[in-house]
């Protein structure tokens, strides 16, 4: 039996001697075990090709030449006939679990497509045929009223990619020019925060030295002077409070984050995931301890010994108090301690040659941008241990977007609008507008997290939309990932189902795999103290395994009510 017509790699076929030659007659049974046998061998990027001959729901059955019958789970809005033929690429295969995912290129000739385009009144150009396959790729209907939708999106939007035009609209998020720039980031995995921030830090630099080149002294002194009131102002509850007259209160970032999605989500959000998310941090940061990360009296060393002593040098300069001066210079004040120090010694007019050379010193000077880099990291990260805490998480948001808010408005005080900066600025807040969006329906939040030996990103997305709330079986899941420093890329699935726990840790650093396993008593003895029993297991993450468009990829999986691995898995057996 010649397999040549079954399977395909790289859209051709297999050549001869990469197919089963059959020189004997053979018995069903023996035909059946020979493409038993070629499936197991399939690798990654190879396809298969079948014609469905029943369905039930979600469950299919798949024919390959009425020789072998596949069992197969499809997403039940995937319209399918009797007898139609399917072609999927080969994801993954441990040899008993197929994992594949359906194609959809190459469709020109498909009748699907082209009766689609035909009963909408559609001509079958090119753009057209791309435009169905993306439909159906997306699991979304293709009847009339869909295909007129999309096509007057893709008329609106020329320039935009239809399958992210596609995506946005089966999501549910509105379709604007800012949240397309931020879907696309997401997809590509450009969507942290962290990201953001530390552009804005390294660059807010630039405007001031800009203003003095200008001669525009004063401008330059009342840059910093609004950046420092931003992030040294007064706080209540962790939320900086100062607005200006008739100022409405700031757009909060995610929104209800526990309340919305019913209490199971709640349950993993604030007692497993919390825990789980505190307990792997506290790993590494004991982990860094040990690699000797840079810490003192418990703080990370903002500045060197030298630094610290410059600085207090400068300001004992500007005539500030010899006591003062030794405290800065035995680094016993916080950043935000010398911060505001420096912001009352701005002058607010002339003050005189010596003192304006005095000043450009001091806040042209690295010790100042690493010290406003500190407090700016300060404000817009959140500590370990606040991480179970949505209270916290909700005033982190309401902070960044606060301040952002308020610095895109000192860049504008200072005509200084068109810089890097400000985009970096704006696309921080347009972030944390499009994760409120998507809150309204998913239950996702980074976790923009303050370490002892720098920062490290977090994504936790529990598995449940809004518009349904709950499984049926009542189990609820999540997905926490975490980059870290010193652990690497860390990806934990949590499943939960009355008090039963089961977690999945994959990891990329065999080291870390083993210090996780190590240490899991400690996350094992919280959730036994709050009532749940844990089921944890470990693996690495293979090499070839990709990011796949990362958390957005995760959730537009989910709404389609893919499994979690986000892939069609055939059971061998069949």
């Amino acid at each position: 039996m010649n397999l040549g017509n079954i399977f395909k790699r790289d859209n051709q076929n297999i050549k001869a001697n990469d197919t089963v030659k059959v020189t004997e007659p053979m018995s069903k049974g023996e035909r059946a075990y020979r493409v038993q046998s070629e499936i197991r061998n399939l690798t990654p990027g190879q396809t298969i090709q079948g014609s469905v001959v029943s369905r039930d729901g979600t469950a299919v059955q798949i024919a390959l030449r009425q020789d072998l019958l596949i069992n197969a789970r499809i997403d039940q809005s995937i319209s399918l006939a009797l007898g139609q033929s399917l072609s999927f690429e080969v994801k993954a295969n441990n040899g008993s679990i197929l994992s594949l995912t359906p194609l959809y290129a190459n469709m020109a000739n498909e009748a699907t497509v082209l009766r689609a385009l035909n009963a909408a009144g559609f001509p079958d150009t090119a753009n057209n045929v791309e435009m169905v396959a993306i439909m159906m790729k997306e699991g979304m209907p293709i009847d009339r009223e869909s295909l007129a939708n999309i096509s007057r999106l893709l008329m609106e939007f020329p320039r935009q990619d239809p399958e992210t035009l596609i995506q946005m609209t089966r999501l549910g998020v509105p379709i604007t020019e800012a949240n397309i720039e931020q879907f696309e980031l997401y997809r590509s995995v450009n969507h942290q925060l962290l990201g953001s921030g530390e552009a804005i830090i390294s660059e807010l630099p630039n405007v001031f030295q800009e203003l003095m080149s200008e001669g525009r002294t004063q401008q330059a002194y009342a840059f910093y002077e609004n950046v420092l009131d931003i992030f040294t102002g007064e706080e209540t509850e962790g939320v900086v409070v100062q607005k200006g007259e008739g100022q409405e209160d700031p757009a909060n970032g995610p929104q209800n984050v526990e309340g919305e999605q019913g209490n199971e989500a709640a349950q993993v959000k604030d007692s497993v995931s919390g825990s789980m998310s505190e307990t792997v941090i506290n790993m590494a940061e004991n982990e860094a301890e040990a690699a000797g990360a840079d810490t003192e009296q418990g703080r990370t060393a903002v500045l060197t010994p030298r630094q610290w002593n410059t600085i207090g040098n400068l300001l004992k300069e500007l005539d500030v108090p010899e006591h003062t001066v030794e405290q800065i210079k035995n680094g016993e004040l916080s950043p935000k301690e010398v911060l505001s120090l420096i912001r009352e010694l701005i002058p607010k007019g002339g003050a005189g040659e010596l003192h304006d050379r005095m000043m450009e010193r001091l806040l042209g000077g690295r010790e100042f941008e690493s010290l406003l880099k500190a407090q700016v990291e300060s404000q817009w990260t959140i500590k370990p241990e606040n991480v179970a805490d949505p209270h916290k998480m909700e005033q982190l948001y309401e902070r960044i977007r606060e301040q952002s808010t308020r610095l895109h408005e000192a860049l504008q005080a200072a005509d200084k609008a068109d810089m890097p900066v400000d985009k970096s600025v704006q696309n921080l807040q347009s972030n944390v507008d499009f994760m409120n969006q998507l809150n309204h329906m998913f239950t996702y939040i980074q976790l923009p997290l303050k370490m002892a030996g720098g920062q490290a990103h977090g994504d936790l997305y529990v598995y449940t939309n809004k518009k349904n709330l709950a499984a049926k079986d009542g189990n609820v899941s999540a997905l926490l990932h975490l980059d870290m420093q010193h652990l690497g890329a860390v990806d934990v699935y949590v499943a939960m189902q009355q008090n039963r726990v089961s977690t999945n840790f994959t990891l990329q650093d065999e080291n870390a795999l083993d210090l996780i396993e190590q240490h899991i008593s400690l996350l094992d003895e919280r959730l036994a103290g709050r009532g749940y029993d844990l089921k944890a297991q470990f693996q690495m993450k293979e090499e070839d395994e990709e990011q796949d468009g990362g958390i957005m990829q995760t959730i537009l999986n989910q709404s389609k009510n893919i499994s979690v691995l986000s892939r069609t898995s055939f059971d061998m057996r069949a």
